[in-house]
């Protein structure tokens, strides 16, 4: 979210509900700086004041703004994004500076110093690298792993405990919001505790690309200054690498950084919403470095574990959540983990904000509100059934070998369902298809994929399919 766009937004409903003096006084003299993202979903919103007054009265607490703010801010994220946040605002006094004029334009000897190539200063990678920061709630001990994710935790764990030997690169791939990044910090985390000296390094691909970008602008020095700061890592984690895709100049820095530290034996830990060979426009040399060590699935967490992580984040915030509400979040939002926190916040903040006791009928009306509602989970066995039926073949006919056109075309049709409606593996899709090969369940899905584009026919079969697996 950009904070100018998110604060106009939430002024705009503010101005709808306080006095003219107030809002132009407590209010539009507010100026955005920054969204602070916290560990429990919720966000901070940053501004400043140039009055002292105004930042103590927004500082205060139980002060006549902030409940409002954060009922606008709801309204304003739900009208953005689709989904409301919890903004809390955070106003700091700062200090107006007189205007000076400049007396002398022509005299560049004041101005600070610009680094070129010209210059004999050395380039600091400081002055414009991405900061390093890892979110210390990210750890093992944080982290619940469902029975399906006991994989990927135990190989985090591995490379935690002997980084840079076995397993490297570590890809962790999965949907958006099930807890890879959650998992990738928990490495670097544990690293550093056993090794503070070692030098671990955390960024999304973003930040790699913005760097990259900077060091060129900047000139060959400033360059050379990127290269030893991101090649002599001891541990490298980088989120979303799906992003490098069709970035042929960033790619082959990204392909020589790769290089330069698994060379030097040290750690490499990536993640992605899929397999590095899936994603469009990532260069084959990219695509087997990735490969070449271990790809751990994180998929969607079951009911327990939902339950699980809800327990657990009410017992490390001390509140006193009821059982059967938790039952019911965790029953409703089946989607990822950032959802399921997401709706947990807006229980927290009714808990905080209101009097009325939390129960079942509110934990409903909060799940409405943000499209949830208890609904049956949609599993491969309810696809192959329901793909069975529609087109009056066995389950035993999908799971077995038969290659004639009425059998393989359901097949492949209950695949390709099984991969968009669940968070289940490739291998795990396989496995449920009577012991296939995930190369043959990846080929499956990316045939209907293709044939569903120009054949209306099969269109309209999938979509009637979905239908009554959504009854």
């Amino acid at each position: 979210m950009d904070p100018i766009q998110l604060w106009n937004a939430i002024k705009e409903d503010l101005r709808k509900k306080t006095n003219e003096f107030s809002y132009a006084t407590y209010i539009d003299s507010l100026t955005p700086v920054a969204i602070i993202e916290n560990d429990n979903n919720s966000v901070t919103l940053q501004l400043t004041s140039n009055h002292e007054n105004v930042a103590d009265e927004w500082q205060t607490d139980g002060n006549a703004y902030t409940q409002s703010f954060v009922q606008s801010a709801m309204m304003a994220t739900m009208s953005l994004n689709g989904q409301p946040t919890y903004v809390m605002p955070s106003v700091t006094y700062i200090e107006p500076k007189p205007t000076q004029l400049d007396l002398n334009p022509a005299d560049s000897s004041t101005n600070d110093p610009v680094e070129s190539d010209d210059g004999d200063s050395t380039v600091l990678a400081s002055n414009f690298i991405t900061k390093a920061t890892l979110n210390p709630e990210f750890r093992f001990d944080t982290f619940v792993s469902s029975d399906e994710n006991r994989e990927a935790y135990s190989v985090a764990q591995a490379v935690a405990d002997n980084p840079g030997t076995q397993w490297n690169p570590l890809l962790i791939y999965g949907g958006v919001g099930l807890g890879k990044t959650h998992l990738m910090q928990s490495i670097g985390n544990a690293v550093l505790e056993r090794t503070p000296e070692a030098k671990v390094k955390f960024i999304t691909t973003e930040d790699f690309i913005n760097d990259f970008t900077e060091a060129l602008r900047r000139g060959p020095k400033a360059t050379e200054a990127f290269k030893r700061e991101y090649r002599s890592t001891d541990l490298l984690m980088v989120d979303d690498v799906q992003f490098l895709a069709g970035k042929e100049k960033i790619q082959e820095e990204f392909f020589n950084t790769f290089n330069a530290i698994t060379r030097e034996n040290n750690q490499i830990v990536l993640t992605s919403d899929k397999l590095p060979k899936e994603i469009p426009g990532l260069e084959m040399r990219l695509v087997t470095r990735f490969g070449q060590g271990y790809s751990a699935n994180i998929t969607k967490p079951d009911l327990p574990t939902r339950v699980a992580i809800l327990r657990n984040k009410s017992d490390q915030e001390n509140l006193n959540i009821p059982n059967d509400v938790i039952d019911e979040i965790a029953a409703a939002v089946d989607t990822n983990v950032r959802d399921l926190e997401g709706v947990f916040n807006q229980v927290v903040g009714k808990m905080k904000f209101s009097k009325a006791d939390v129960t079942v009928e509110t934990a409903r009306s909060i799940l409405e509100k943000m499209s949830f509602k208890r609904q049956r989970a949609i599993t491969v066995p309810i696809i192959q059934d329901t793909v069975a039926t529609y087109f009056d073949v066995t389950i035993d006919d999908l799971n077995g070998k038969k290659r004639n056109k009425e059998i393989v075309v359901p097949r492949q049709i209950a695949m390709y369902l099984a991969r968009e409606l669940t968070q289940d593996s490739l291998p795990q899709i396989g496995r449920t298809f009577g012991g296939k090969d995930h190369t043959t369940v990846m080929h499956s899905t990316e045939k209907i994929e293709k044939k569903i584009a120009e054949d209306e026919q099969l269109q309209r079969q999938v979509e009637e399919i979905r239908e009554k697996l959504s009854d």
